[in-house]
């Protein structure tokens, strides 16, 4: 059987990391044989059951950690509210019919992988303003990118590149409201032609137009398409189930543990909001310029591309599933910064699947290597937090290691929660960002 792209991708990433058994090295003993254990008769079930018991403390510390970062449904509410109200403003200052706008979240929002913000700081809210522009006069991009600008006049609102930022004093959230039309009411380039015959199928029906200010043009984009394939690969697993018998046969020889909120059907959006998480708190302890850190939707598109090529991997029987999600976790980690190596010829391209001619990494090519090397720093200090995190094995050290490095609060019980304390971030000295070799 051919293997699909992405499986392709992930294959090649393993074998520039120097294959499963280096992989499996780096992180100790604890992790010996990660994704490589043959699942095939009962005795081995038990085995690889008894491992993902011991792989407890770790879940239910990162279960902590995706807990605290989680943000509110009523914020989500609120800032929903906000969409409706800048609708009503396009219709009463524009006189454009309520029939032509439709606005909808984008990025983390639609996702379901937006993180709180330190500090209980602000964090943004994406959305996306779809007009059917052959309701109305919009047919220059520049034009109709003002037109919204005018309409939001009395906001706090700034132009960006695509966007505009709308920021609320009064309130937690922000908003990144981007002004959009449908793909097929817009001329194409020949580019842009060619490289929707390249995109998957599934998504082009949802392909929209935004305005690229710096070049006065249209630009393709695919918001819904990203939500879409997100959602699309965490409907599949990566991680092997427990058998009905393995579990009967450890059942009398090992303690439960609690509930947890780490499940193995959400281990892609688990993945996206503790690694987002983990960059933040680089950007915060100094380790990482504010400006040159991996943005989101790199790190959504290339941990989404690893998790679905290892899914294909899986299901052609190439690699055998993952004993648990944190093993999961931590290979995809190590795997990360092999899935964008440069190109000689064009340099960094990491497409959006969806739309084939939007290139994530395009500002990677145009600011002398600095975000190709934050990137870099930033996967050796994942790797290396991981690395401390998984050499530990008492519970309360793992939580306490775990709730450290992501910046969580915790008192001196044995579950690492908050006390009554209150939230507090948790300062680790400033130390060298370790180099992986042969890092893209």
């Amino acid at each position: 059987m051919a293997k699909t792209r992405k499986a392709m991708l992930v294959e090649e990433a393993i074998q520039r990391r120097g294959g499963l058994a280096v992989m499996a090295k780096s992180f100790g003993p604890v992790f010996d044989g990660v994704g490589t254990a043959a699942l095939e008769d009962l005795h081995e079930s038990v085995k690889q059951a008894r491992i993902k018991h011991d792989r407890e403390p770790y879940t239910h510390a990162l279960s902590a950690v995706n807990d605290h970062i989680t943000v509110k449904k009523e914020l989500i509410d609120e800032a929903a509210a906000e969409y409706e109200n800048i609708a009503n403003r396009l219709v009463s200052k524009l006189n454009w019919p309520r029939g032509a706008i439709t606005v909808f979240p984008q990025g983390s929002a639609s996702t379901k992988t937006l993180i709180s913000t330190l500090r209980n700081g602000k964090f943004d809210i994406d959305a996306v303003c779809e007009v059917d522009i052959t309701k109305i006069q919009a047919k220059d991009p520049m034009a109709f990118f003002a037109a919204v600008g005018t309409a939001l006049e009395g906001l706090e609102a700034t132009a960006k590149r695509r966007c505009w930022t709308i920021t609320y004093p009064d309130k937690r959230f922000y908003l990144e409201f981007t002004p959009s039309v449908p793909l097929e009411t817009v001329p194409l380039t020949e580019r842009q032609r060619r490289g929707l015959k390249q995109a998957e199928p599934e998504f082009l029906a949802t392909a929209l137009a935004v305005v690229d200010t710096p070049s006065k043009n249209w630009k393709t984009s695919n918001p819904k398409g990203i939500q879409d394939w997100v959602e699309r690969a965490s409907n599949r697993t990566i991680v092997w189930s427990l058998a009905t018998e393995a579990l009967d046969s450890i059942r009398a020889s090992v303690e439960p543990v609690g509930t947890q909120s780490v499940e193995v059907e959400e281990t892609l959006r688990v993945a996206i909001r503790l690694f987002k998480r983990h960059r933040d708190m680089c950007v915060y302890r100094g380790l990482l310029d504010s400006e040159t850190q991996p943005i989101s939707i790199i790190l959504v598109t290339l941990l989404t591309t690893c998790y679905e090529g290892l899914a294909d991997l899986m299901a052609d029987g190439s690699r055998k599933p993952f004993v648990h999600v944190v093993d999961a976790l931590i290979a995809i980690a190590d795997l990360l910064p092999e899935m964008i190596p440069k190109n000689p010829d064009y340099g960094y391209y990491l497409p959006n699947p969806t739309v084939i001619d939007e290139n994530f990494a395009e500002r990677w090519n145009t600011d002398d290597g600095e975000r190709a090397e934050a990137f870099r720093t930033w996967c050796g200090l994942l790797r290396a937090d991981l690395q401390a995190i998984a050499a530990l094995n008492d519970p309360k050290q793992i939580m306490h290691k775990t709730l450290e490095v992501f910046g969580c609060p915790f008192s001196g019980g044995s579950n690492g929660g908050s006390g009554g304390s209150g939230p507090r971030i948790i300062d680790s000295p400033p130390k060298p960002a370790p180099r992986t070799p042969g890092l893209a």
